[in-house]
This record gives C-alpha cells, structure tokens and sequence, in this order.
C-alpha cells in the first residue's frame, strides 16, 4: 500500500508542507509544559502536585524523544540546519539520547518493520501478555528499574573508542543540557525542583515510552504483512492521553508510516482524509490507549 494509492498527488504536497511557525510552536509549547509543571510544585510543594508533575514532564520528556523522531525525519522544520540544531540539542540532549543513532536504526526499522531486522522488535514482539506480566512490567517503570537498565547499557558502552564515540558524545551533550537545567534552578533558589525532573525521567517517561511502542506495533492485525494497515496502529486519543502517552501527534502512526515525511503537526489532517477516503474500513481504531492495552492481553 502506498500513499498514492488513497492520496491525490495535490493532497500529498499539502500535507508535505512544512511550517517552522507551527514547529517552533510545538517546540515551545512542550517545554513551556515542564516549565509549568515546575512552577506548579513550586508554588504548591505537596505528594499531589509532585505526582501530577512527574506524569506532566514524564509526558513532555516522551514528547521530545517524538521531536528527536521528527527532525531524524528532517520533516519538523523547513531547514536542514534547524532540524538538526533543534533535535539534537533541545529535544534529544534532554533526554540522553542521540539523533543521529536514532535516525539511522529508525531507517531500518520502516524497512523492516514486523520483521527479525526491525531495531525496535524488542518492544512489541513478545504480545500479546498477561495482565500480570504487564502489571509487572509497569512497576519495573515506575520503579526505576527499567531506567536503571538503560544507565548501565549507557555507563558501559562508555570507553575510548571507535564505536563508542557517539554514545559518548551524546552522554556529554545530555549531562551539558541538564546540568544547565539544574544551574537554572539553583540560580532560582528552587534546585530541589531539578529532581521532580530527573525522577520523571527514571520513571513516569520509561513508563509512558512502553505504552508509545505498545500502542504502535504490537498485536496488530498481521505484522508479517508489508501493508500498514495491518502492521501498524492508529489509536484515536484523548486531550489527557495526548499529554502524557501519546504527545505530538505521535498516535498517528499509520499515517506516519504511509508518509514518513509528513510534518507531526499534519498527521491529524491525513488521518482525516484517509477516513474520508474509507482507507480505515477493515482497519481496527482503538478509542483511546486503556482501550488499546485491552487488546493486547492474552
């Protein structure tokens, strides 16, 4: 299935228009979310608003993990230069990630999604699962544990060397990056507020990253299939789901994967396009994420 195939060729340049007034707006808005989510505690330091805040950056945390995803596209911004400045240094660094690694597995994997070769296979093969096993699953999140895995793949594949260089590069621009949000808060008398920050990202983000890779690619209709539809899912969200699982219209995934290049802020237009055109009659559409997970429990 090709985009083509449903979209007019007028259809498919409109939606492959980019605009860096609507990018620089997601941008902003993302880290004015975490700004607020600080102030919030600040202002009101208790076990609920401290709760609220780990879900809001945790979301805002996966959010630019989805910047990352867009700019390796080259598709947030108009220009090579500001895709690349952007998602290395404010959407990637945060997160101690590396664009440029991402990038090239993430190649793979629309090549080869569904198949032994695809990068992320890891994070949706082993479904559908029990609700034990996902419960279990979710407090390793929660707990740390999961992040704790991620540190140590970090720490040890951190030596002078050739194939490590990357991942030290971006271990560095991630200590850079958030030694400075934590110089921000010192300067402010609030630096206490810098550990909400990096507790979210130990915990409410990993948690929030699995529900992402669920909802994407697991128990789909026929992940073997080379067609989309079937091995790849849309889930329709909710305004609080779209804050925390599924920021930057990253639920459109189908649509991402018919048209890689296709601006984030665009995909929701496709979408409803592609409705429109019947593309989605033997396609299921979850309504909502809790809706979603029911359906990958055995």
């Amino acid at each position: 299935m090709k985009a083509h195939d449903i979209l007019t060729r007028q259809e498919i340049v409109q939606l492959m228009s980019k605009s860096n007034l609507r990018a620089t707006l997601l941008v902003l808005s993302c880290w004015a979310w975490v700004l607020a989510a600080m102030v919030f505690v600040a202002v009101w330091p208790n076990f609920v608003t401290i709760i609220i805040a780990l879900l809001i950056i945790g979301g805002r945390q996966l959010s630019f993990a989805i910047l990352m995803h867009d700019c390796g596209h080259n598709s947030l911004f108009k220009s090579t230069q500001l895709n690349q400045f952007i998602g290395t240094w404010l959407a990637a660094a945060p997160i101690f990630s590396d664009m440029q690694t991402y990038s090239r597995q993430h190649t793979t994997h629309h090549k080869d999604v569904g198949t032994d070769k695809d990068p992320d296979l890891g994070n949706y093969a082993a479904y559908p699962i029990s609700k034990a096993s996902l419960l279990r699953k979710v407090l390793r999140d929660l707990g740390g544990l999961t992040a704790l895995k991620f540190w140590v793949y970090i720490l040890k594949t951190r030596h002078p060397s050739q194939q490590s260089m990357v991942t030290n590069s971006a271990l560095f621009r991630g200590l850079a990056v958030n030694l400075g949000l934590f110089l921000c808060c010192y300067v402010l008398n609030v630096a206490w507020l810098y550990l909400i920050w990096l507790l979210a990202y130990n915990t409410t983000y990993f948690l929030f990253l699995r529900i992402r890779h669920v909802g994407e690619h697991a128990v789909v209709p026929d992940p073997n299939s080379r067609n989309m539809f079937e091995n790849t899912r849309t889930t329709l969200s909710s305004w609080w789901e779209r804050l925390l699982v599924c920021p930057v219209y990253v639920n459109y995934h189908i649509e991402h994967h018919l048209l890689p290049s296709v601006p984030p802020y665009n995909l929701k237009q496709m979408h409803s396009w592609l409705v429109a055109k019947e593309a989605y009659k033997n396609t299921p559409l979850p309504s909502g994420y809790i809706t979603m997970l029911r359906g990958v429990l055995n």
